[in-house]
């Protein structure tokens, strides 16, 4: 019994010594509870860096918005020393204001024998919108004159039209000048500086004022700014209110120009008359500009 209880025993240690070793874990970075976690971010960082790859992402920029433009006023050009202060100088409003009712007009006039300036106000087709006239002495400096001219528009906005006038004591305008603006129904006028407009349009360098000339033809020399293209007509008129010549002259831009032309007139004895420079206005069926001066006329 005892041999038996002793053999057992020995093949249950040798049993024992030949068993496997148990198996051990194997370290890791992350805690064994956490191994999903890792595993679920890393996929997701994985979808994300794919998409990102699939759709660039597109940087945002300010776009302006454009403004429209404001049409400003038209550039004049700068003229010579040898043009002298118009007859009628419109000192406000300059070219191409905008302008709400009343029309507001500031001048500086030498308004010859007849002491009456006009002014009037058109609209863009030809409508006389108002019309002022002031009685202005003669002052060697001129005289300074300040009107309003109340007028209604149909549209939101046109073109206006005004001129400035002056006549001998002949019923002849003498002198007018005109200025183009930008009528508006409502709203706050935007005024632009007068510029060179105070100065005549035309410098006559051949004769001087109050000229005596004789033989029969009058020589003239000079430099013209044209308001238009209009054509420019050069016409003598006597004391009687009688046409002793005349020349039409075409320029072939609005730019500052030089100018040499005659005039042949006939004349029995000495005369005196006015030399008128005048150009017409391309809407109106009237002059836009006119200039004129004294000259004596001999045989």
């Amino acid at each position: 019994m005892l041999r038996k209880i002793l053999f057992f025993a020995s093949l249950a240690g040798l049993l024992a010594g030949c068993a496997l070793p148990r198996a051990t874990s194997i370290p890791t970075a992350y805690p064994a509870n956490y191994l999903p976690t890792v595993i679920y971010l890393t996929a997701e960082s994985i979808n994300a860096t794919k998409a990102a790859e699939a759709t660039p992402t597109l940087a945002v920029t300010d776009t302006p918005t454009p403004v429209p433009e404001t049409p400003g006023p038209t550039a004049i050009p700068t003229l010579g020393p040898g043009f002298q202060l118009s007859a009628l100088q419109i000192n406000k409003p300059g070219p191409m204001s905008k302008v709400a009712s009343p029309l507001e007009l500031s001048v500086v006039a030498y308004p010859g024998k007849s002491n009456k300036v006009e002014f009037d106000l058109y609209g863009e087709d030809g409508r006389l919108l108002g019309r002022t006239i002031q009685f202005a002495p003669p002052h060697p400096l001129g005289d300074y004159l300040y009107v309003k001219i109340p007028f209604e528009i149909r549209a939101a906005a046109e073109l206006g039209l005004i001129q400035v006038s002056t006549k001998d004591d002949l019923g002849n305008i003498q002198s007018l000048v005109s200025d183009r603006v930008l009528l508006i129904s409502n709203g706050d006028s935007i005024i632009n500086p007068a510029g060179n407009t105070i100065y005549e349009r035309v410098a006559i360098n051949s004769i001087p004022a109050d000229s005596t000339v004789s033989g029969g033809v009058l020589s003239l020399k000079g430099e013209f700014l044209p308001y238009n293209s209009q054509q420019v007509v050069f016409e003598l008129i006597s004391n009687t209110n009688k046409s002793l010549g005349l020349r039409v002259m075409n320029f072939p831009n609005a730019n500052l120009q030089n100018f040499s032309t005659t005039i042949p007139y006939k004349v029995d004895s000495q005369t005196q008359a006015r030399l008128f420079i005048r150009q017409g206005d391309d809407l109106l069926n009237s002059p836009a500009y006119v200039y004129s001066e004294i000259v004596t006329l001999k045989p």
